[in-house]
């Protein structure tokens, strides 16, 4: 068991990482696989759990010929492909789930998801229709979309395709409860919402490690957006109840494997600190509206960095979600104003 020397601070066990492509041992039976990606966020934490019969594969990467050959170094020269007994699948997003049709073809292996994920990731995998993409641009007009925004939407939705690999065919369908046998032991599901709509966690008891995905990460905050199909939900309410469930569930020593940043021990804490920034972006955004706002006036108050074309799509999620919980509570009231945007009030 990790010792917690301040319990209102994250303690890191490990003070180096794998570089880019290689292999670390973060447990007894786990190892941590730093997999580059092509984007800002620069890396993902995929994690290898080693039993006595072989080995269990959590996350993909992004549908690179870079992260190809990393997963192929791999195979040919610390597992045998004949070792790897399953693939799991957290959630939807490419740099988790890119090469999950990939890697299913390569070692004959049918990954577990759980069926909102596989219906997403199929999605991405398709494409937009014509019909879809202009229903998603209304959407985001209303939210201040200028001319600049929606041609680089239009490019968003080739390079996701472009990031995503071939069709996954069959699935072991995962949910929220479930005890899964993956290699070395038995790991409880914890189903999160409010990052994307069925994310899977995963808790060993027996090790006291949680494989958190995207729900815990030590240094920055996932994004918590809402999807221009229900421009109406309130996934921020999603959000918080599963961050409270997981504090429920685990122990705050417990340790934590992110899809970013270093291993870490101090779950509650981070927990709790993840809820208050909302809240307090909540508190800051309703006195805020003291006149009429647009979704585009509040990004100065919720983002540190200046929103461009290409940052738009996630600000606008996440401002979203904010003002939606304000209004599922009676705070504030969503219109549409004279020029088509969406407009929120005081009551």
């Amino acid at each position: 068991m990790i010792k917690i020397a301040d319990k209102n601070k994250l303690f890191y066990p490990f003070d180096k990482r794998p570089k880019d492509g290689e292999l670390l041992k973060v447990s007894q039976s786990i190892y941590w696989l730093r997999m580059p990606l092509p984007i800002a966020l620069n890396h993902i934490n995929l994690w290898l759990i080693e039993g006595d019969h072989g080995f269990t594969i959590i996350d993909s990467g992004m549908s690179t010929d870079e992260a190809k050959n990393i997963w192929r170094n791999i195979f040919n020269g610390f597992i045998s492909p004949k070792k790897i007994e399953k693939i799991l699948i957290t959630h939807m997003h490419l740099d988790h789930s890119g090469l999950a049709g990939w890697l299913s073809s390569e070692l004959d292996i049918d990954p577990h998801f759980t069926q909102k994920e596989y219906n997403e990731t199929q999605k991405i995998i398709g494409g937009m229709s014509d019909e879809q993409i202009n229903s998603t641009l209304d959407y985001y007009r209303k939210c201040g979309y200028d001319k600049k925004s929606e041609d680089q939407f239009r490019e968003r939705i080739g390079l996701r395709k472009s990031l995503s690999s071939n069709q996954v065919e069959e699935i072991i369908l995962i949910k929220d409860g479930d005890a899964l046998n993956l290699s070395d032991g038995e790991w409880r599901v914890i189903i999160v919402e409010g990052h994307s709509p069925e994310h899977a966690c995963l808790y060993n008891e027996e090790n006291n490690v949680f494989i958190c995905g995207d729900a815990l990460l030590p240094r920055i905050t996932p994004n918590v957006s809402v999807n221009p199909i229900s421009p109406d939900s309130n996934p921020l309410e999603s959000w918080i109840e599963s961050l409270e469930k997981i504090k429920s569930v685990i122990p705050n020593d417990a340790l934590i494997l992110p899809s970013h940043g270093y291993p870490y021990v101090g779950a509650h804490h981070r927990i709790d600190s993840i809820i208050e920034n909302h809240f307090r972006k909540l508190e800051s955004v309703l006195e805020t509206i003291t006149e009429p706002k647009n979704v585009t006036d509040l990004f100065p108050l919720l983002f540190k960095s200046e929103i461009n074309e290409h940052t738009r799509v996630l600000a606008v999620g996440e401002t979203m979600s904010h003002l939606n919980f304000l209004v599922s509570k009676g705070e504030i009231n969503k219109t549409i104003d004279k020029n088509g945007l969406y407009s929120f009030s005081k009551n």
